[in-house]
Order: structure tokens, then sequence, then C-alpha cells
């Protein structure tokens, strides 16, 4: 009986896979984007899913990470999801992975604007939108 106990911790816990700051942005990421649809097309076709992935996001995301499918697999949620932690991973490293260093505004910035979108004036306004999703999703 322990043993099975032990094991239904160690598999609940590997469906933990994002911290709550994590799950909180990535929610507020999934409104500005697509307002919740995992159908949504964007971009002149370009950016698809929920999280309005482009191509070369999800190749630069998988191109290290070790995540298997194709693009169109960003059309599932949870794909998509997979797909922006391994981005974060790649180009905002400690600001996702660190919850004392994490950092919403960077990351948004960064999935908005790729790897220096950080540094970018054009990610401000798209910044402003995901903050207020967040304040919107706290209360």
């Amino acid at each position: 009986m322990r043993v099975l106990a032990a094991m239904v911790l160690v598999c609940g816990m590997a469906h933990a896979q994002y911290t709550p700051q994590q799950e909180a942005l990535l929610n507020a990421l999934i409104q500005v984007e697509s307002s919740g649809r995992d159908d949504a097309v964007g971009d002149g076709g370009k950016a698809i899913g929920c999280l309005q992935i482009w191509e070369p996001y999800w190749k630069d995301a998988v191109e290290r990470s070790g995540i298997k499918g194709v693009y169109k697999d960003c059309y599932t949620r949870k794909y998509a999801k997979r797909i922006t932690d391994a981005y974060m991973k790649r180009y905002a490293r400690e600001k996702w992975t660190d919850p004392k260093k994490f950092d919403a505004e960077h990351c948004a910035r960064i999935h908005n604007g790729g790897p220096k979108g950080y540094k970018k004036k054009a990610t401000l306004k798209y910044w402003a939108k995901v903050k207020k999703q967040l304040t919107k999703g706290s209360k």
C-alpha cells in the first residue's frame, strides 16, 4: 500500500508541471492571445492555437527541449503550454524558472517579441494587456 501511495504522489507531482506564477501568466497570455480559443488563427495565418504560436517560435522551442510533435499540435492547449514553457526556459531561464526571480513582464514581452522582446518598446502595449489580465485573474 505504501508503494502505491508513493507512486500516486510521484505521478501527481509529474502533473504539477508549472508553478502558480507560471500558470497564472500562461492563463493571462492565453486570454490576451486568443480569448481562450484553442482553434484560434491569427497574424494572417502565421499564428495558431490558444497561445498564437508562430512556426519559428515552435521550431526554436522544440530544437533543444526534446518535445516531439508537429507544429499543428500547437492547437492543443497542453502542447502549446509546453512549447511556451520550453521557449521561456531557453530565453528567460531564471526569470521563468526561479520563483524568487520570476518576472511576468520579462516573460510576456519575450513571448510577444522574441528572445529580445523584453527590450523592445513595441512589446510594452502587449505587456499592459497581459498585466490587466493578470490583475483580473488574481481577484
